[in-house]
């Protein structure tokens, strides 16, 4: 097994469509399990390229009169998401047919593109639970962002990725260390 591989069987990595909520802030595990609007990709993605960061708030340096020395109020929540994953052999090229069966090919179709809203949705539950259904009690965290340009990974003597850093969308909203069902 390559070391860039997923090894940790009990992480869970999803994508959700912009309208798989009712309410972003407190998503349902019925929810979460839709595979219409969420789909899973931890077996697709590097464990080295993948994550999701809950990074320090933008901050107003401006001061009034009244302040006392150097004040800085938070003032928005920044998060950082970056997706690693392989290609297959057959993403539809050249006027070939793509091979939607593939989980590599499905990730590629997904990330590809630029501008397009999602939830990146992380879940660290117990060992073996990878992928499985969601339920009440679990804690997630799911954040809204729109992918950007992404960029194919080619070195020689490996296989190809493809890289997805995402950017924060702060109008879809997020849940952050949340416990389903709560």
């Amino acid at each position: 097994m390559s070391a860039d591989r997923l090894t940790r069987s009990s992480q869970t990595w999803a994508l959700a469509y912009a309208s798989a909520f009712a309410n972003p802030a407190a998503p349902t595990a019925a929810e979460l399990n839709d595979r219409e609007f969420v789909h899973l990709f931890s077996c697709a993605l590097t464990e080295t390229g993948t994550s999701l960061v809950k990074a320090g708030s933008d901050t107003d340096d401006e001061i009034s009169f009244c302040s006392v020395g150097n004040e800085s109020t938070p003032t928005f929540k920044n998060f950082t998401a970056q997706f690693t994953g392989w290609h297959d052999a057959n993403t539809g090229g050249a006027g070939s047919t793509v091979d939607l069966t593939s989980l590599f090919n499905k990730l590629w179709c997904f990330i590809a593109f630029p501008d397009v809203p999602f939830y990146v949705i992380s879940r660290t539950g117990e060992q073996g639970s990878q992928d499985t259904t969601f339920v009440n009690g679990q804690k997630i965290k799911s954040v809204g962002f729109n992918t950007d340009l992404s960029t194919d990974t080619i070195e020689s003597g490996s296989t190809l990725k493809v890289a997805q850093n995402f950017l924060f969308n702060p109008s879809l909203g997020f849940a952050w260390n949340y416990t389903l069902g709560a």
